[in-house]
């Protein structure tokens, strides 16, 4: 079984429900993954469907459509503050004297 999976099954039957979150760090103990390594397997699990939760108190499996939603929201909130970062940079990136016109696009799908 892939750590993928395995996380996946692990969260499912012993941390279902945002009151079962477990810690990251946990997690990175139990299946010998560092952060980022761990954040893509989350990633690529609820690309392929699965309802994987997270908020301050840790990852979870989600027990209602409520807590999915809450997720979403989180990381909607997530990359609309990356957004806002690029678009700061790309602004100052571009600062002069002279007037200039910069046009954004964001695409969510």
């Amino acid at each position: 079984m892939d750590k993928r999976t395995a996380i996946c099954n692990y969260l499912k039957k012993y941390h279902t429900g945002k009151e079962n979150a477990v810690y990251s760090r946990e997690l990175q103990r139990l299946f010998s993954l560092d952060g980022r390594n761990l954040r893509r397997k989350i990633s690529a699990l609820r690309r392929d469907g699965h309802p994987i939760c997270s908020d301050e108190s840790g990852y979870y499996y989600a027990r209602s459509q409520q807590e999915i939603n809450a997720t979403v929201c989180r990381l909607n909130t997530l990359v609309t503050q990356v957004s806002n970062a690029r678009t700061g940079l790309l602004y100052a990136s571009i600062i002069s004297n002279e007037p200039v016109s910069v046009r954004i696009n964001i695409n969510l799908e």
